[in-house]
C-alpha cells in the first residue's frame, strides 16, 4: 500500500542539481547543527496542565482563530479547513452563523493565524480557538513550551476533519467543560508526567507516536488513573472522563504533539542550521521551517498520500485538511520509527520490512540517534532524530510522514504514508547558504 523509499547515495557536499555548495559553509552548518540537535536533545518536556488556548497561548486573543500550515489569506481556504474556521467562529459565539462567521473573517475582525506562531501544533484542521483547552508541555530549562488541542474522541465526524454541526458542537462543549477540568485537576495534583519515558516505553510497545498511539495511550491512562479519581472524585462526569481515556487510542497524540513542539521550538533561531524545526500542511501546500531561517516558510504543493482507506471509500472522495501532527516526525517520531510500529499494516498499509527500509533510509538525513527512544526490531537503535534539510536536498532521500486521510466533505477517511516533496528542503538551503559569508 505505501511506496517504497528510494535511497540515493549520500552526498554531502552537493546538491542533486550538480551546484557546488558554497565553499567553507559545510563546516559552519554542521556546528550549528550539532549545537540545535544537542537543545533540542536536552529538552525534559513535563505534561503539566489543560488550559484553556486564550490563557496558555502567548498572543492569543478572543477574535483569533488558529488553524494548520503555513498562512494563508482567508479567501484561500475553501475545503474542510474552511468549513472548521467558520465552525470555531460560532462555537465562540464571535458569529451567529457561518455566513456571518465569514463575513467577519473577510473584514478582519475575526483573524486566522497559523498555529505555529503561537506555540502551538493543530491535528488536520488545526483549528484552535480561544475558548478550546489546549495540552500544555514544558521544558524547565530553556523555559520551552508547546500546546495542541485535546483530542475530541474516535469518531468520524469532528472539527478536526472539517465537520461542523451540532453533535460535533455538543463534544467539543463536553471536552471543555468537563474532559478538560478534570484533566488539569489531575495533572496539577501530580505535579505534572514527564514525557521522555512515556514515549520511551511506547515505542517499544509498538507506537509510532503518530498513526499509533494506543501503547502511550495506555500508559497515559495508568498514571492518570488514579489522579483524576482523587482529585475529582468518583462522579458520573469522572466516570465519563475515565471511559473516554480508555476508549480512545489516540488521545495521546496531541500529547505527542505538544511535546513535539517544546522539543523542535529550542532549536529554532540557531544561526546557519539547517535543522528542521516545523512541517506542516495548510489545505494546498506542504511547508517547512529551519532552525536558521527562523520563522519562514519553504513551501511546495502536496504529493499524494499513499494511504489505506476505510471500507466503501475511494481516493475520490478525500482531500487535504491541512495538519501540523507532522512535527511527530520533526522530532524523530512517525513515519521516522516506522520500524517500532508493525501493527500499522492493518491501519496504514505497507509491511514489516518496508517499514523497516523506510526507518533505515531516514538515518540517512538526520544529525544523530536518539539516546532515549529507541526501536526494539532495530536492537535498540535510537530513532533517527533531527533532520538536516542539507542532507535531504543533497541525497533527494525525503521525510516519510505517516498520517490520517480525510473525506472531502470532512470526516476521517483512513490513513498512509506522505513522502515529502524534497522542493522546500532545497530552497531552505538556498537561503542558508545565502546568508553564509564565503570563504
Amino acid at each position: 500500500m505505501t511506496r517504497p523509499v528510494r535511497v540515493l547515495p549520500r552526498t554531502d557536499n552537493s546538491l542533486n542539481d550538480g551546484t557546488r555548495m558554497v565553499e567553507g559553509t559545510s563546516g559552519q552548518r554542521s556546528t550549528a547543527n550539532d549545537t540545535a540537535v544537542t537543545a533540542m536533545l536536552g529538552t525534559d518536556p513535563v505534561l503539566t496542565d489543560v488550559v484553556p488556548a486564550l490563557i496558555a497561548l502567548p498572543g492569543m486573543t478572543p477574535q483569533t482563530i488558529l488553524t494548520s500550515g503555513a498562512p494563508m489569506e482567508w479567501p484561500e481556504y475553501v475545503g474542510g479547513q474552511r468549513r472548521a474556521i467558520l465552525g470555531a467562529a460560532v462555537y465562540e459565539g464571535l458569529a451567529a452563523s457561518v455566513e456571518e462567521a465569514d463575513s467577519l473573517l473577510h473584514e478582519g475582525r475575526i483573524l486566522v493565524r497559523p498555529c505555529h506562531d503561537y506555540a502551538c501544533v493543530g491535528s488536520v484542521t488545526g483549528v484552535t480557538s480561544a475558548s478550546m483547552p489546549v495540552w500544555v508541555v514544558a521544558d524547565a530549562s530553556t523555559g520551552s513550551r508547546g500546546h495542541c488541542l485535546l483530542y475530541e474522541g474516535s469518531e468520524r465526524q469532528r472539527l478536526t476533519y472539517g465537520v461542523w454541526n451540532e453533535t460535533v458542537h455538543q463534544r467539543l462543549v463536553w471536552v471543555r467543560d468537563v474532559l478538560s477540568p478534570q484533566l488539569s485537576a489531575a495533572l496539577r495534583s501530580t505535579g505534572g508526567l514527564r514525557v521522555n519515558p512515556i514515549i520511551r516505553r511506547a515505542l517499544g510497545m509498538g507506537d509510532d507516536l503518530h498513526s499509533r498511539n494506543t501503547a502511550a495511550t495506555a500508559v497515559l491512562f495508568q498514571q492518570l488513573y488514579g489522579a483524576v479519581l482523587d482529585a475529582n472524585g468518583l462522579s458520573t462526569s469522572t466516570r465519563e472522563v475515565l471511559a473516554f481515556l480508555s476508549q480512545n487510542d489516540l488521545f495521546f497524540l496531541h500529547v505527542a504533539m505538544a511535546t513535539g513542539k517544546c522539543i523542535a521550538d529550542v532549536a529554532a533561531g540557531t544561526p546557519h542550521s539547517s535543522i528542521v524545526t516545523a512541517m506542516a500542511l495548510n489545505e494546498k501546500q506542504f511547508a517547512i521551517r529551519t532552525a536558521g531561517t527562523g520563522d519562514r516558510w519553504f513551501r511546495s504543493p502536496i504529493p499524494a498520500l499513499d494511504a489505506k482507506l476505510f471500507d466503501d471509500i475511494g481516493v475520490e472522495d478525500t482531500a487535504f485538511m491541512g495538519g501540523e501532527s507532522l512535527i511527530t516526525e520533526t522530532v524523530g517520531l512517525g513515519g521516522l520509527a516506522a520500524a517500532a510500529a508493525f501493527s500499522l499494516q492493518d491501519y496504514s498499509g505497507g509491511s514489516a520490512q518496508h517499514m523497516v527500509r523506510t526507518t533505515e533510509a531516514m538515518y540517512g538525513i538526520t544529525q544523530v540517534e536518539h539516546p532515549l527512544w529507541k526501536i526494539p526490531s532495530l536492537g535498540f537503535r535510537g530513532v533517527p532524530f533531527g533532520i538536516d534539510a542539507a542532507r535531504v536536498a543533497s541525497t533527494g532521500i525525503a521525510p516519510s510522514i505517516h498520517m490520517g486521510a480525510a473525506l472531502r466533505e470532512g470526516g476521517h477517511a483512513g490513513a498512509g504514508v506522505l513522502v515529502a516533496p524534497v522542493e522546500p528542503f532545497r530552497e531552505a538551503v538556498d537561503v542558508l547558504e545565502g546568508a553564509l559569508p564565503t570563504a
